[in-house]
């Protein structure tokens, strides 16, 4: 039987969502959010929302600096935008709004990937300017955060917009192409050492890959170029395409090779 890595990777979504969930149980573990949080005694800081805190209060916190630099060294290690695939909650809502919109052979459009960074561009700037931490307040990741931690319903409806939105109009708009946490990442992830390594002699191009892929422009210069590295930032680690290329031509590569092509 094949190993298939989208088992372990819905354990740890839902893993996640249940840590946020803990303290309405009343375990106390786990304080905070995805932002920010304790556990185990640990400090742990999403590495924009420390940018945020620096560029828009222009104080340094040594102890949150610490922590957003232990949670970028891990993210590193791990790639980049592995954040995306196997941790955020508002992932769980764009796949299945992909499974969706096959269904309904709807939404069939894409931003371009670099708008994330232009969002994150933006979000700098806006903090830059105004001191307020832009993405915390309106962001997604967080409104789901605080509503699972506080037991609330009324901010899922945004949940409810975002699916909405992807299945009628363009496929995950926001982990795509406006999250600019999604971006940070990115940037995070060109230099990542675990990527996804293709073996050309043993692809026959049947491009499933390409189709459960959210990000199919990571894939196209392995299989149109034979690159031996999905090199690209944007990659998310989801490793639907190792779960379901038929001939194994693709698999966790933990080695950069420099001599990689495409975007990045």
């Amino acid at each position: 039987m094949t190993f298939k890595w989208w088992l372990p990777r819905l354990a740890v979504q839902l893993s996640a969502v249940a840590l946020i969930a803990s303290p309405l149980l009343g375990l106390g573990f786990f304080r905070g959010n995805l932002a920010a949080a304790d556990l185990f005694g640990l400090a742990l800081a999403d590495p924009l929302a420390f940018l945020q805190a620096l560029i828009g209060a222009r104080v340094l916190v040594p102890s949150f600096l610490g922590a957003a630099l232990l949670v970028s060294a891990g993210y590193f290690l791990l790639g980049g935008r592995s954040f995306c695939g196997w941790i955020c909650p508002v992932g769980l809502v764009t796949e299945l709004a992909d499974k969706l919109r096959r269904r309904l052979d709807s939404g069939a459009s894409t931003i371009p990937l670099a708008s994330s960074r232009w969002s994150l561009a933006l979000v700098l700037l806006t903090v830059a300017v105004t001191g307020i931490p832009l993405f915390e307040v309106l962001s997604p990741i967080g409104i789901v955060s605080r509503a699972i931690a506080f037991g609330s319903l009324l901010p899922l409806l945004l949940l409810a917009a975002i699916l909405l939105v992807e299945v009628a109009l363009a496929r995950r708009v926001w982990c795509r192409s406006l999250c600019p946490l999604g971006g940070f990442y990115s940037l995070l992830g060109r230099f990542s050492p675990l990527r996804v390594g293709f073996l050309k002699e043993r692809c026959n191009h049947c491009c499933d890959c390409l189709k459960a892929c959210p990000v199919q422009e990571v894939l196209a210069p392995s299989l149109e170029q034979g690159a031996a590295q999905v090199s690209a930032g944007d990659c998310s680690r989801c490793l639907a395409c190792i779960d379901c290329c038929p001939t194994r031509a693709l698999k966790i590569d933990y080695s950069y090779k420099r001599s990689c092509t495409g975007p990045s």
